[in-house]
């Protein structure tokens, strides 16, 4: 029989070697911010692409997609969204309008306030629209004068905090 102090050796034990990966993983990508980052931004998250869409004359259409991540990171005014395409980083960044919850639609059809932020840019020519909550990510794309919006989801693909001690 196991003794209290014992049970409590194995399951310290058990959590770090399933937590491990995900921390490993986290602190990976925490401690290699781009170059070009200014002072005072934290890592937010790692976010995978998992469904695009072109929403055309009321009808939509999925996007072929290939494998691509997003690293986000903030200042609290500004998102910054990275990812590495043909071998070089580059990034979009969005200007904060709204950081005090997203409405999330539920199975019931409910609206559920989670905690997140919504931000813009119009660089490019393009109207910009993103998301950002702890699981996910959704950007919304559309050219003036266009009846054509682009709409990307990406979901978390590890622990997501804005409060890591090594970012900080």
């Amino acid at each position: 029989m196991l003794s209290y102090k014992q049970i409590n050796s194995l399951k310290l034990l058990l959590l770090c070697v399933v937590c491990s990966p995900l921390l490993f993983a986290h602190h990976s990508y925490a401690e290699e911010k781009p170059e070009n980052l200014p002072a005072g931004f934290r890592y937010i998250g790692l976010y995978q692409l998992n469904s695009k869409l072109r929403v055309e004359n009321g009808i939509s259409q999925a996007v072929v997609i290939s494998p691509l991540d997003y690293r986000v990171y903030s200042d609290g005014i500004e998102i910054r969204v990275y990812c590495e395409t043909a071998g070089e980083d580059s990034y979009t960044a969005y200007d904060i309008y709204r950081s005090d919850g997203i409405g999330v639609a539920k199975t019931s059809g409910e609206i559920e306030l989670v905690a997140g932020v919504q931000a813009y840019s119009t660089k490019g020519k393009m109207l910009r629209q993103i998301s950002v909550t702890r699981d996910s990510l959704t950007m919304v794309k559309t050219a003036p004068r266009s009846h054509r919006v682009i709409v990307t989801r990406a979901m978390a693909t590890e622990v997501t905090t804005s409060e890591i001690s090594s970012d900080k």
